[in-house]
């Protein structure tokens, strides 16, 4: 696909539109080329990657909770305060 600049500078979704469905857009100015756009490659985490974020998002699946809600509701208790505190 191709778009002149004055295009691109008017209606952007164009350009969104067709790297959404994966084109390159040469992007012209006075007929000249500027640039071509590409759609952006897909990346792949690698095994240690998620192995980290496993452990990361997983480090409460040993916790004995009953309820999301029963575990906020005590997180946002806050610290209760005490008559020494006073």
């Amino acid at each position: 696909m191709q778009i002149t600049s004055t295009q691109l500078q008017t209606n952007q979704k164009v350009l969104i539109d067709a790297l959404k469905r994966g084109e390159l857009v040469e992007i012209t100015d006075h007929g000249q080329t500027l640039g071509i756009a590409q759609p952006a490659k897909k990346v792949k985490n690698s095994a240690k990657q998620l192995a980290a974020m496993d452990d990361f998002f997983g480090m409460h699946k040993n916790m004995a909770i009953d309820s999301v809600e029963e575990e906020l509701r005590s997180a946002r208790q806050g610290r209760q305060l005490l008559p020494n505190d006073l």
